[in-house]
């Protein structure tokens, strides 16, 4: 079994030594099958479309902020990791997941780049684009952790 895989049963805390699960633990692992499809499908999505994406949304920033090629380019990059981390969080159900990936290096790199701006407004369009791309069922999923990720670069 892979990673991915294991990590939903590390959190529920497999111990068969202890006793079966209890009730909360199997209505946990029950909805996490129960959306593992919708999960996927998001994924393989975002995955496809995350080229256009990110073009439309470095599309939608305004022209002075285009101008700073080393701090644009510098935030596109940290949005393109945002997004796979905030993909990741989400078909693994650990919505902190890419948050404690990248809380010990983003909020350095941002003020060493001076990409607040920059990044402010990418993930604000961000948030506003992905419910388009995905269905609502989706987009819940994987909110929480875009969230908890895009909160490092407000800090």
């Amino acid at each position: 079994m892979t990673t991915l895989g294991q990590h939903i049963f590390r959190q529920i805390e497999l111990q068969p030594d202890k006793g079966y699960l209890t009730a909360q633990e199997l209505d946990q692992l029950g909805q996490y099958v129960g959306s593992l499809s919708d999960r996927i499908r998001a994924y393989r999505q975002m995955r496809e479309w995350e080229v256009n994406l990110i073009q439309e949304l470095v599309d939608r920033l305004p022209t002075d902020l285009k101008e700073n090629s080393s701090a644009l380019e510098q935030s596109i990059k940290q949005t393109v990791l945002i997004l796979r981390y905030a993909a990741l969080s989400m078909l693994v159900n650990d919505d902190n997941l890419g948050r404690r990936r990248l809380e010990s290096w983003l909020p350095t790199v941002v003020k060493v780049y001076q990409t607040a701006t920059i990044d402010t407004l990418l993930q604000r369009s961000l948030s506003q684009q992905l419910p388009r791309l995905l269905t609502d069922s989706q987009f819940a999923l994987l909110k929480p952790a875009l969230e908890s990720i895009q909160q490092l670069l407000q800090e």
